[in-house]
């Protein structure tokens, strides 16, 4: 079946990943932590096959270079837990993140088997739509079969991932807020220019005018290097916009502080952030061929031909870039910590129209949101081959691997549903869960979070407007054009296309947001 063979076809081809999640949290992966009570869903355990009979998932989400060479290694023993417990078994389905959106895509609309579905890349808002997604509390289905998933996120993290009232996705214990205005910088090159770190080379709090000056330091003393790659979510994160419901048609500014809705491509933030990455592009800073080649970032950087790519701000993100690219990284800072109003609901993890055993995969959602052991062999691979636990307690390559040999490494662990019961990487403080909760809990709140935007009344000019936005984004936004011209063409056609009608649509749906939250 070509599904069976794009899988084994990625399984064997495609090596290492990206970013973190391990939790103090959590014991030995060879202990349960306690979870052998909520790991059955709550419920009664029968999920619709007879006695004995296995239930068989396919649980799809991506890296960002496909999937790790022991793919395969993983899912059997994750199965090993799971047939155990719950009486189900898994085939992972990992696809690169540049063609994951297509890949599902496809999926969902050919009707393929597909159970358990992340829906990184902005296919959560497209898949509601599209009414590709099962209500995950039809029938008690959450309730009966996800106790445990409730107790692990809370009601109010979950509830802001519903969309007109409906619940079709669960969001992940992670890092809700992101640090803006970052970029992740070889430590070894900004030694050479004479950088003078003013945090242990941490995260370094800088001003755009800095960065600015330490790429021109680094070109100029590496001329033969990509200074610096940009990529599709580049523009959100080195800004103070609130990309309203999850997407940039209809955005709030200055970190959501007011609930006025305006036209992000007619705003001066946008001309000025495309000039200057024009000006970036001009000065040989990117690679003429980047919005074309799909190779991972940090991938460019573990082969030596870049410097410098934007990431988030976060606890922890020295040591998740520094394992993803085989060079110590120094991340810098020019904005502040934020959590915009789709922030929870970034990429919840969702039971697809297509699944035909919605109580079997509720409880494997349940058992992985709950299970220690579930979620350190999916986020870090096989103890002992993939990682070991060191000296001071902290998940550590074993001896003689290391990010660029090891058969399981993508650093993904805030996409899966509960980082905060994982290991802690090497490279980290001890209490990293502890500190990324107060990271959550003290930064800057967008006035609309937890709004949720059903597009489905303007789905037309929705998908009109993203055709149209995704034509001209990366030519724009990686400075291949001179914004001055294509901006302004942009609009037009965007304008053609129904985005004010869609602004006009969200206008609507917060206004009644804020009436029923008590905030109008």
């Amino acid at each position: 079946m070509k599904r069976k063979i794009f899988v084994l076809m990625l399984a064997c081809v495609m090596v290492l990943g990206l970013l973190a999640g391990c939790s103090s949290d959590s014991g030995s992966s060879s202990s349960s932590g306690g979870n052998e009570s909520s790991s059955d869903g709550g419920g009664s355990g029968d999920s619709g096959e007879e006695p004995g009979e296995i239930a068989k998932l396919v649980v799809a989400f991506a890296t960002f270079v496909g999937a790790p060479a022991d793919t395969l290694a993983i899912q059997e023993a994750m199965n090993e837990i799971s047939r155990e417990k719950i009486g189900v078994e898994v085939e992972l389905l990992i696809t690169d993140y540049a063609s994951y959106k297509q890949q599902m895509t496809l999926m969902l609309t050919g009707n393929e088997p597909l159970d358990i579905m992340n829906t990184l890349g902005g296919l959560y808002v497209t898949s509601i739509q599209n009414g590709q997604l099962k209500d995950l509390e039809e029938d008690g289905l959450l309730e009966t079969y996800g106790q445990g998933i409730i107790d692990a996120i809370g009601q109010e993290y979950i509830d802001a991932c519903r969309v007109g009232g409906v619940l079709y996705g669960l969001p992940n214990n992670r890092d809700m807020a992101q640090g803006r205005g970052c970029a992740a910088i070889r430590t070894d090159l900004l030694e050479e220019t004479g950088y003078e770190f003013q945090n242990g080379g941490e995260i370094e709090k800088i001003s755009l005018e800095e960065l600015n000056n330490i790429y021109a330091a680094i070109h100029e003393l590496h001329p033969e290097l990509e200074i610096y790659r940009p990529v599709v979510g580049s523009m959100g994160q080195f800004s103070n916009v609130d990309q309203l419901g999850g997407n940039p048609y209809g955005v709030l500014m200055d970190y959501g502080a007011t609930l006025d809705v305006v036209n992000l491509f007619e705003t001066d933030y946008y001309m000025e952030y495309c000039q200057r990455i024009h000006d970036y592009y001009n000065k040989g800073y990117i690679s003429p061929d980047a919005a074309t080649d799909s190779t991972a970032v940090t991938e460019l950087v573990k082969a030596g031909t870049l410097a410098s790519y934007t990431t988030g701000g976060k606890p922890g993100i020295k040591a998740q870039e520094t394992n993803l690219c085989g060079y110590d990284m120094t991340i810098v800072q020019t904005l502040g910590d934020y959590i915009a109003s789709s922030s929870v609901a970034g990429f919840p993890w969702t039971v697809p129209e297509n699944n035909n055993d919605s109580v079997a995969a509720m409880k494997f959602l349940n058992l992985i949101y709950t299970d220690a052991d579930m979620m350190n062999l999916i986020s870090w691979g096989i103890e002992g081959q993939h990682y070991v636990i060191n000296d001071e307690g902290f998940a550590d390559f074993p001896e003689g691997v290391d990010a660029t040999t090891s058969g399981y490494i993508h650093s993904m662990g805030w996409m899966f549903p509960n980082q905060f019961i994982t290991h802690v990487w090497a490279g980290n403080d001890a209490d990293l869960w502890d500190q990324i909760k107060t990271f959550n809990k003290e930064a800057n709140k967008s006035a609309a979070l937890g709004f949720a935007f059903d597009s489905t009344k303007v789905s037309t000019e929705y998908t009109a407007v993203v055709n149209v936005y995704e034509e001209y984004q990366k030519s724009i936004e990686y400075g291949l054009t001179d914004p001055t011209v294509a901006i302004p063409e942009m609009n037009e056609r965007l304008k053609s296309a129904g985005m004010e009608i869609i602004i006009n649509e969200k206008i609507e749906q917060l206004n009644q947001w804020a009436i029923d939250m008590g905030k109008a």
